[in-house]
């Protein structure tokens, strides 16, 4: 009876001590690197249909080609998609973009919506591709948090500084460089502009604005600087989309003042645009303003076309024009 109590004891205490090493294998197996490793990694993974901007932190991206889908830099109106961005990005969550204003990388937080969609540097983006030297980017248009996919229709190219270097062996500002396609498509346009100089619908924006030089000292012209409150309400091209001048002429057959549009074409030659009166008096008007046109404008001005890659076109202008007698 004694041995059996015995042996009973033993078994006991062999079967705690059992008990005891299975604990603490356990637990020196929950805290091995290889857990850890897992544990940071289920912490760490991100929203479904999210990319990771892990694999290309660090990395310098210079956009070396911004177009529209149909793959032109240029739309209809003169408007050009410049590439201008430099960025990297520093984990999922921030990216820094080099400003030209302040001439320093500056600092944004990356929001994610969903399907690839992103904002940071105050726009909407659809991540595209991403790889280790390339990213596209679409950039989107949101208004009451929906995206306008039909005018969402601008891509973005960026390659890293590496691959620029190493791979193309070339520069980003010759990546930038308008396309053949470009050029064809502007030929194209301003053939069409200049055949119709007096139409409108037909002109499109210069990239160089029109040039109006005084040659006489009884005129004086300002272009419009906007203001930096103004520029904010603006997209970067309103400028040259928009050109407008101050004209003073002193020595007036009278005082007078008429803001009014002219269509510059591609020889420089003058052709009235648009004004506003009342209906009874369009036709008088109009011959007052083609005579500002004719006797002051012309004489007193060199004129020179408004051009984009380096093609004169015509292209309309907006004109404020006060006589001093």
């Amino acid at each position: 009876m004694y041995f059996k109590l015995a042996m009973l004891l033993r078994f006991s205490k062999c079967f705690n001590v059992f008990l005891f090493l299975l604990n603490l294998i356990f637990l020196f197996s929950c805290s091995s690197p290889a857990a850890n490793k897992q544990a940071s990694t289920d912490e760490e993974e991100l929203e479904p249909g999210r990319p990771s901007f892990t694999p290309i932190a660090g990395t310098d991206f210079f956009e070396v080609r911004r177009a529209f889908d149909n793959g032109l830099a240029f739309d209809t109106l003169g408007f050009e998609q410049e590439p201008v961005w430099h960025l990297n990005f520093i984990s999922n969550d921030s990216v820094k973009i080099f400003s030209p204003d302040s001439n320093a990388m500056l600092h944004y937080s990356i929001y994610f919506d969903q399907d690839s969609i992103f904002h940071f540097g105050r726009e909407w983006f659809r991540v595209r591709s991403l790889a280790k030297d390339s990213l596209l980017l679409q950039r989107l248009t949101v208004v009451s948090k929906h995206v306008k996919e039909a005018r969402s229709n601008v891509y973005m190219k960026l390659y890293s500084a590496r691959f620029i270097r190493d791979s193309l062996k070339t520069t980003v500002e010759e990546l930038r460089k308008p396309r053949p396609n470009d050029t064809a498509f502007i030929q194209w346009r301003s053939n069409i502009a200049n055949a119709n100089p007096t139409v409108i619908d037909s002109a499109f924006a210069a990239r160089n604005p029109v040039q109006l030089i005084p040659k006489n000292p009884n005129i004086t012209v300002k272009r419009r600087i906007f203001s930096e409150t103004e520029r904010l309400n603006q997209s970067a091209a309103y400028a040259y989309l928009y050109p407008e001048y101050d004209i003073v002429i002193n020595k007036a057959y009278k005082d007078f003042y008429y803001p009014f549009s002219v269509l510059v074409d591609g020889r420089g030659d003058v052709h009235l645009g648009k004004f506003v009166t009342s209906d009874e008096f369009v036709e008088s008007r109009k011959k007052v303003l083609e005579g500002i046109i004719n006797v002051y404008l012309k004489n007193l001005l060199t004129i020179k076309p408004g051009t984009t890659l380096g093609i004169p076109h015509t292209s309309l202008i907006m004109l404020r024009v006060r006589g001093i007698e």
